[in-house]
């Protein structure tokens, strides 16, 4: 079972029904969610331990997933060398899939809203964990 996951994203809703799976699937102790990107850096930054994904949103107000990722990036790394972000979106286009490559940090791009196998997928893929 993972600590913490951070969930960023504008939309309420999507937050919910990402709680809500996470939640049935059991696989996090705490689920942190946040709408603004500032919010959720400011969040990060006063951690010690980061937690072990952080969901973003790519299209956001004020803040987007690429802003959230250059502030991201300057942060130590050794204060998240166990942290997977993956990026939300619905719809995948071409110059997304082009601009994660400009930061090593992100692990996968995903269409939202997620589901409980989608969920249990990631737990799978990247830490190794079955649901």
């Amino acid at each position: 079972m993972l600590k913490s996951i951070v969930l960023l994203d504008d939309n309420t809703a999507t937050n919910f029904i990402h709680e809500t799976y996470l939640n049935q699937v059991n696989c996090v102790e705490r689920i942190h969610t946040f709408t603004m990107g500032k919010e959720a850096i400011e969040y990060l930054m006063n951690l010690e331990v980061f937690p072990e994904i952080i969901f973003v949103d790519i299209n956001m107000p004020t803040m987007n997933a690429w802003e959230f990722m250059e502030i991201y990036e300057g942060i130590d790394v050794s204060r998240k060398i166990n942290t997977k972000v993956i990026l939300l979106t619905t719809s995948i286009i071409p110059s997304d899939k082009e601009k994660i490559r400009l930061f090593k940090e992100i692990e996968a791009i995903m269409l939202k809203p997620l589901n409980k196998e989608a969920i249990k997928d990631i737990m799978n893929e990247h830490f190794n964990l079955t649901f």
